[in-house]
């Protein structure tokens, strides 16, 4: 049997997230993402033996996938007008670059609720983008703390939920600047 091959797992990973954002957390089988990601039967269940495994796994796309369109804006100090503009842009992505992730992300959640393992593997990922807004907020010579960096990611979470599922807003952006402006200016040298 030849070894796991990294650009197959991220494509079954890829169709993982589409299988969860389309047919919820119930159709999330290896049988479903076979089918989606257009692979031999077996072949996902190769890759992630166990549910938990391909759950972790999809946590772990997601996660990546969040940090290349963070990372896609460097971090080098900026002002903080620039940073506004650059968080703003970075989690109203979330939305604009596809609805699949936040709502596979959701499901998630909701999984969560049922399995502490995922709970687990999800307050990870929660806790690696708080550091990634902490670094780009440092690096814009804003001390922004993690317990501040958290409040904004779940405030952003809860505006993205409620966007997707109401349609209020209708464009998310202001509410998501509005949250970042709250957080930035308790941090800005007064003028």
């Amino acid at each position: 049997m030849p070894p796991p091959n990294p650009q197959r797992r991220d494509h079954l990973m890829d169709a993982a997230v589409a299988v969860l954002a389309e047919q919820g957390s119930r159709g999330l089988t290896h049988r479903a993402v076979d089918a989606a990601a257009d692979v031999p039967p077996g072949t996902t269940s190769r890759y992630f033996r166990t549910r938990g495994a391909l759950l972790d796994g999809v946590v772990e796309r997601l996660t990546h996938r969040l940090k290349a369109h963070i990372d896609a804006h460097p971090v080098h100090p900026v002002s903080p007008a620039e940073l506004e503009d650059v968080l703003v842009a970075v989690l109203t992505g979330m939305l604009t670059d596809g609805r699949h992730d936040p709502i596979a992300l959701f499901e998630l959640h909701l999984e969560s609720t049922r399995d502490a393992d995922l709970r687990r593997t999800l307050t990870g990922a929660l806790r690696d983008r708080a550091d990634l807004l902490v670094r780009h907020c440092g690096a814009a010579g804003l001390g922004i703390g993690h317990d501040e960096a958290m409040l904004l990611e779940m405030s952003v979470l809860g505006i993205v939920f409620t966007a997707l599922t109401t349609g209020v807003p209708e464009s998310p952006v202001l509410p998501i600047r509005t949250a970042v402006r709250a957080l930035l200016a308790r941090h800005r040298a007064p003028s």
